[in-house]
């Protein structure tokens, strides 16, 4: 097994520096950044789709518990985490949603100020509630990772605690995202320039 794996190690170096692979590499970044459009893409208005991104912003945002959240430390959304059931934490779900159009907003935002050749103004509150609804993700994705390991058959008792632990901790930070996310969110109303 092992002198396989080298073999195959070996022959996916060997392709990595060949020519036909350097070629193809140049044709994607080339593609990248000059991506063919259309001729009617320069006259296209972009700001009905930068308020339609925003509007859908706002309606997933208006969606959310933020008066749950409105607490740094939430026990009821904590009761999901002590479940033997394997699926993703039900209440992650519309706040990943909304850190994907939050993004979605803030490109507009930059691909419509890179028309008119000005640079967007900076919006500490969007990238604050960015940088909250990040750290969601990341520790709601290391929760599930703790509870999938955690229930490995035939696990240390040791082990089992520790992870028990780290899903814990990792799920109070998802509570602390959440509020962090809700007191940058409320701070102004949202708007386009």
């Amino acid at each position: 097994l092992t002198l396989a794996r080298t073999r195959a190690h070996s022959t996916a170096l060997q392709a990595l520096g060949s020519s036909r692979f350097h070629g193809i590499a140049d044709k994607v970044a080339v593609l990248a950044s000059e991506v063919p459009l259309t001729p009617a893409a320069a006259d296209t208005d972009l700001r009905p789709l930068a308020e339609a991104a925003r509007e859908r912003l706002v309606d997933a945002v208006a969606a959310l518990p933020l008066l749950t959240a409105g607490s740094p430390y939430n026990a009821a959304a904590l009761i999901h985490g002590l479940s033997p059931d394997p699926s993703p934490h039900p209440q992650d779900a519309p706040w990943h949603q909304v850190r994907l159009l939050l993004r979605l907003h803030r490109y507009a935002r930059e691909v419509l100020h890179a028309t008119t050749g000005q640079a967007p103004p900076a919006d500490t509150r969007l990238l604050g509630a960015g940088e909250a609804l990040d750290r969601h993700r990341d520790a709601s994705e290391a929760a599930g990772a703790a509870a999938q390991a955690a229930r490995t058959p035939r696990i240390a008792p040791a082990t089992a605690y520790a992870l028990g632990v780290l899903h814990a901790d990792q799920r109070h930070e998802v509570e602390a995202a959440r509020y962090a996310f809700q007191r940058c969110w409320q701070k102004e109303a949202i708007g386009m320039p």
